[in-house]
């Protein structure tokens, strides 16, 4: 499905992402994971330009990385400014520093970028606020570039994976159990979904968010 495409992959260091770097590199890619000071502006930028020098001019990035402190419960009412710059201002810099280090090497290279938002942004979650808050505002940042780089010939969507896939407790953030009766591996199950984003198959598919978390989250 991807051969001869060039990902790159944020979240390396953790399963979720980890698991999706393998599963792209069996769907044909050709992987470099991207880490470093993302949230830093420049750091990003040499980040970027290094997995470039790795692997040559992606067709697509692959947001994956989770900021850890952002799963770290903590009531609403007690959410300082260094739990918000910590969780919402750094993944939401992140997000943006990226966008814009990948943006012209994907622009007319049947481009695509990928945010892993897990469903808790839509659902929200119980004392992790600020984290559901700044994933949801990743979903808002993915529309807008969808609408501001289709006309570059990039397409930007997002996954939805369960909030157990980041490392919380099975089923505390979930709404009901999942239709298929597990919560799913980032390899073998997110894998193919985000390698089909990841594809030339996917041009016509943008702004859009894809739940693949077993079925917990259903809605249109």
């Amino acid at each position: 499905m991807l051969d001869g495409r060039v990902v790159l992959v944020t979240g390396g260091d953790r399963p979720l992402g980890a698991g999706l770097a393998k599963g792209l590199q069996e769907a044909g890619a050709r992987v470099a994971l991207v880490d470093g000071d993302l949230a830093d502006r420049d750091g990003a930028v040499r980040a970027v330009a290094a997995a470039v020098a790795e692997v040559g001019r992606p067709h697509a990035l692959v947001h994956a990385a989770i900021e850890p402190a952002g799963l770290e419960v903590m009531p609403l009412v007690d959410v300082d400014d260094a739990r918000w710059w910590a969780v919402w201002e750094v993944t939401m810099r992140t997000s943006l520093w990226l966008c814009q280090a990948v943006h012209a090497h994907l622009t007319g290279n049947d481009g695509r970028v990928v945010f892993l938002t897990p469903t808790l942004s839509m659902s929200g979650a119980p004392g992790l606020a600020a984290l559901a808050a700044a994933v949801e505002g990743q979903r808002l940042l993915a529309k807008s570039a969808a609408r501001q780089w289709g006309a570059d010939g990039i397409t930007v969507n997002c996954v939805a994976p369960s909030p157990e896939l980041l490392g919380l407790a099975a089923g505390e953030m979930a709404l009901s159990a999942p239709a298929l009766g597990r919560v799913g591996d980032p390899e073998a199950d997110l894998g193919p979904i985000v390698a089909f984003l990841c594809s030339a198959g996917s041009r016509y598919l943008t702004g859009a968010t894809l739940s693949a978390d077993g079925g917990v989250w259903m809605a249109p």
